[in-house]
Order: structure tokens, then sequence, then C-alpha cells
């Protein structure tokens, strides 16, 4: 159980937890000197049914409110200590007020130095903040009386600790590693060593993290957990780590994370659920997440009917957040905490962020459950469901089983019934359009997908017509999508045509014949050329690749095996247009124009400088 404890300064936080463990968490000179905490300070207490509890001590000087927030971040409960004989103070309303924004579930209450004040004093301390407690609805609370340089109470502070360390629950170590770094070292023959809380996942000696700063990969050489070797860290746990590997003080400082290789995914902008006492903030704003520090702006998405507020925080410099993570908001001009919120989405889109339905897709991701988001999202959805993204964005080793009966392709997930019912109606539409266009092959993917109501670009319709293809529903000839038993039914003068060109595509096979030639063989005006080849196009005899680009296709399907080769070689699948050109053999410039003709046709999808097949 993590345990931070709170309070205005000088009011005994770090004489208690010396008094409960014997450790002194004030470590720097300047803290030993001044007699305050500056800096996070930790310490421990070995549990009595083997859970023990590690506490993080939170500066009280309003200064250094910012420390304090990286120190609360991540905890099971808070300790807030009062002076006897000061009482409530400006910062111990604020550390309440945190209290309820961080949903912090326990509170314990202690108010110290119990020898310098009389009992009526201490009863109307406890009163007044009881009351305040009360008016800001936060959680049931203890309320125990100490003095800590005479000892008395502090046993019963440890054993209320003790009972709720026994009772709270263990997070989850079946998921994806995330440790949230609070503090940054080196050690003399060890190097760099940083500590932090486990927020989830186990971490082992010799395992490989990734630095959530930039990605960068370490490596675990060694593991403490209450200054004492192991051999991993499990969930809910604090931990130091010695690491080797890529390292930059500056990826390793407060803020950031140490999280499982393949979990590093920075994202500049987030969705989220908000608390806020203001909901139109204008500027930019802190975010406090974790134990790190952002300079945001909100957006807040406006179009539900629902009593629940939500925005957009659009960030001044990317960071690794997922599903769920809390935050605080705040004012750094008037330093004056202005609320809370829950990350829904962490991957949020920038377009269409306003449309009612991304705006049911929102409510549908606020879910706590994954199984109930999953299956609400594929109700909301018709595009489906990417499960690598919702597996990231929660934290989760695989996709959680639902009721629902479900399609996967391609790593997207859609419902068994909308899909089928979209493979019927493209069947459908294609077959209405050979009954107006008997002349022609069949419409391309675009035009099917505007009858669809989808975007030629659509996973759903990439979806839907690979569906379609393997059952041999449909049948795809260069970019045109047909019924088997369609023929286009040919006239004299398109056969005649197509008789009269086909021998220049032969001769100069698998490369588009040069349509300068092909004017001075025909003895033909340019213009006269191109619209019989569209024609022919359109018929299916020639595929159209780009202007004055035209092929056979058989040799389009040709090239496209090349590709396919390509991508088999590779163990990621990916193909650059250098390596397409040199084993086709059709040079660049006809390589370039295949290549995106093969985008457009959603054969192929670019990924930086290279391609790779959809």
């Amino acid at each position: 159980m993590i345990v931070a404890t709170a309070g205005h300064v000088d009011h005994g936080k770090t004489a208690l937890i010396k008094a409960l463990t014997g450790q002194h968490t004030d470590r720097t000179a300047e803290e030993l000197r001044r007699g305050i905490s500056i800096e996070l300070g930790y310490a421990y207490l070995p549990g009595d049914t083997g859970q023990s509890i590690d506490f993080v001590d939170v500066p009280g000087h309003e200064k250094f409110m910012r420390t304090l927030l990286a120190g609360v971040g991540c905890v099971d409960a808070l300790m807030l200590v009062i002076a006897a004989d000061d009482g409530v103070m400006p910062q111990t309303r604020e550390h309440l007020a945190l209290v309820g924004l961080l949903e912090i579930p326990r509170l314990l209450i202690v108010i110290s130095k119990t020898g310098l004040a009389t009992s009526d004093q201490i009863v109307a301390i406890e009163r007044d903040v009881l009351s305040l407690i009360e008016q800001q609805n936060l959680p049931a609370t203890i309320c125990l009386h100490v003095d800590s340089l005479l000892g008395t109470g502090v046993e019963a502070v440890g054993a209320q600790l003790q009972l709720w360390a026994s009772i709270t629950p263990k997070p989850n170590s079946n998921e994806p590693a995330r440790l949230v770094i609070d503090r940054h070292f080196k050690q003399p023959g060890l190097g760099s060593v940083v500590t932090g809380t486990l927020l989830g996942g186990q971490i082992g000696t010799g395992d490989f993290l990734q630095l959530s700063d930039n990605g960068a990969l370490v490596r675990v050489r060694g593991i403490q957990i209450h200054h004492r070797e192991a051999k991993q860290a499990s969930a809910g746990q604090r931990c130091a780590l010695n690491l080797s590997g890529d390292l930059q003080d500056a990826a390793l400082g407060r803020g950031s994370q140490l999280l499982a290789k393949g979990s590093w995914a920075p994202t500049n902008r987030f969705d989220a659920r908000l608390y806020l006492q203001e909901h139109n903030l204008r500027g930019t704003v802190q975010l406090h997440i974790g134990s790190a520090v952002v300079g945001a702006r909100l957006v807040p998405l406006k179009g539900l009917q629902s009593s629940d507020s939500y925005g957009q925080w659009v960030l001044e410099q990317p960071l690794c957040c997922f599903h769920g993570d809390r935050f605080i908001v705040r004012d750094p001009a008037s330093r004056t905490l202005l609320g809370s919120g829950v990350v829904v989405d962490p991957f949020a889109p920038q377009r269409g962020r306003q449309k009612p339905e991304r705006l049911a897709l929102i409510r549908a991701m606020d879910q706590v459950g994954p199984d109930q988001a999953l299956e609400t999202m594929l109700d909301v959805q018709s595009e489906g469901v990417d499960t690598q993204r919702f597996m990231l964005s929660r934290r989760l080793n695989s996709v959680p089983s639902i009721s629902t009966d479900t399609l996967q392709i391609g790593g997207w997930l859609w419902t068994r019934a909308n899909l089928e019912a979209l493979i019927q109606q493209a069947i459908a539409a294609v077959s209405h359009y050979h009954q107006i266009n008997p002349q022609l092959l069949g419409p391309v993917r675009a035009q099917l997908g505007k009858q669809l109501g989808l975007t030629a670009d659509s996973r759903t319709l990439a979806a839907i017509l690979r569906l379609a293809l393997d059952r041999n529903h449909l049948r795809q000839t260069g970019p045109c999508l047909h019924l088997l038993t369609h023929t286009p039914q040919l006239d004299a003068q398109v056969t005649d045509w197509f008789d009269r060109v086909r021998p220049a595509f032969v001769e100069c096979s698998p490369r588009p014949p040069v349509i300068g030639d092909m004017i001075n063989q025909l003895q033909v005006d340019k213009h006269v050329l191109l619209d019989w080849l569209d024609r022919l196009s359109a018929a299916g005899l020639l595929v159209f690749i780009a202007r004055n680009r035209y092929l056979l296709p058989a040799d389009a399907d040709r090239l496209l095996n090349v590709a396919r080769g390509l991508a088999a070689e590779q163990h990621d699948g990916h193909f650059s247009t250098a390596n397409f050109r040199d084993r086709s053999g059709i040079g660049r410039n006809h390589s370039v124009a295949v290549l995106e003709y093969f985008d457009r046709a959603g054969l192929t999808r670019a990924s930086g400088n290279t391609r790779i097949l959809r």
C-alpha cells in the first residue's frame, strides 16, 4: 500500500513518519538546514501480513505544490497531518481538496503535537476538519491524535495503516509493466538508478523497458525493494531499478515512465471526462498526471445529451498516458486548483471530434470494464474497433471476451451481424450497377463505397470486400468489382479498338506502352486514343494506372504479385519503391505510378517511405 503524508509546513509529517518507521525522509542539505521538506521523501513500514506500507512524504509549503502533486498522483491513502497548536491552515484545505479531485479512497486525519494544546483545542480542530470533509463529500475518515516526540498515539496510527494494508487490493500484475519515475541519481559503480511506483505488471532483472520520453530501450540490471536486492518487482510496490542502455538524464527525471516493450505510444492530445470548477477555460493551464507536469489547452466537446462533461486536451509536448489515468488541472499563475479529470481516449483525433458519432464513441469508451466498453464501442462504431489500439489504451495483454458474435480481420473487430449485412448490400449494389451499366465491367472501390456510405479508404469497406472476394461473391479485375457471372456487353467498336491497341501492350509487358509511340503506330489523334483507352478501362479490358499509363489486367496482377513477394520476404511486411523497381524491372517512374494505383485500389498502403499490403 502506498500512503502519501501531507499537511501544512512544520505540522509534523516527517517526525510522524520517523516515529512510525525509524527513517528520516528529509535527505538534502537544504532540507536538513531549514527543517522543512522540499523534495519528496520515502520510507517504508513492514506489514504484519506481508503487505508493506510505503510512505511518500510530500512538501507542505505552497511553493512546493508542484512537488506535492507529483507525490500524490498514484497512492492508496492520504495521511493528513494537522498540528494541534496551529489548526486548519490554507494548505490543509488544499490537501483535502486533492483527496476529492484524485478520488483517493482512504483518508486518515492525524492531529499532531497534542502535547502543545489543550483537549478543548484538539476537539475544536477535529470538529473543524470533519466539517470540511463533510462539506466536500470526502470518504469516511478516521481521526487520530499523536505526539511524535513523546510517542503517544503512534502505535494507533500504525495499527490503522496496517489494517488498511491488509484489505487494500493489489494492482493487476497481469498487464504490461508501467513504472512512474519520481527520482533519478547516479550510484558509484552502478550507474543510473531510478526509483518509482510500479502501477501495473511486473519487472524482473534482465527485462527490457522503454522510456516514455523518447522510446529508448533500457535494460534492468538490478532491482532493490526497501534497500534489499530482489529478482522481481510486482504491481503496487515501490522499487529502485539499476538501468543500462541508451540513457539520457533528461529522459529519466520525474514525470518519466518505464513501460513494457510495445507500450510506448506518446500522444499530443487526449479526450477526458472532466470535473472542473470552470468549463470554459481559456489559455494554457497545467496538467499534473502521474508525476508529470505538462502545459495544455482545453477544447470542450459539446453535443452530448448528458450531465457528464468531456473535453479534449491539446498538449504542449507529447506524453504517454492511458485510459483511466487521473489528472489534476491547475492554474500556474494564481496557484489554484481548477479541477481534475480522467483520461478516456489517449489517442484522440483532431478532425471530427465534435461529430455526433465521435461523441457517442467517447461515451462508449468511458466504461470501467474493458469487456463492456468493447461491446458498446462495436454497437456505436460502424468502422469497427482497432483491437491493438484498444489493448494499448487500456494496457491489456489480450482482447477481452464478449458475448457479441464478432469477426476479426487484420487486427480490427466488427460485429458479425453488421459486417454480413454490409456484404449483402455490397453484392446488391454491384448487381444494380450491372443492370444500369451492362457495357461496363463494374464499379471501382470508391464508387461502391459511396453507395454503401463508406469512404474509399474505410477499413470496413476493405473488410467486406475481402470477405466477399474470399467467398467468391465478387471478383476484382483491375480496379473493377463485379459478379462472377457478369461479362460486359461489348459493342463491335470496343472490341475492334482493343484488338488494335493490344499488340502495343503485349510488346512492352509489363511496362505501360508509351502513348506517343501508340499515336504514331495507329495514326490517330491523342485525344481520340486516350478517350478509347478510358473506355476500354471502363469495360475492364485495360487498367487505368495514371494519366497516359494503362496496363493489361494480367500485367497489373503480375506486378501485384511482385509486391506480394517483396512483402512476404520482409519480417514486417514493408517494401520500398526501389525494391519494387528492381524486382519488377519497369523503371522508377512506372513503379511510382503503379504503386500509387495500388494505394488507390486499396491493395497497398503507404507507410512512411515504404508500403505494406492492406
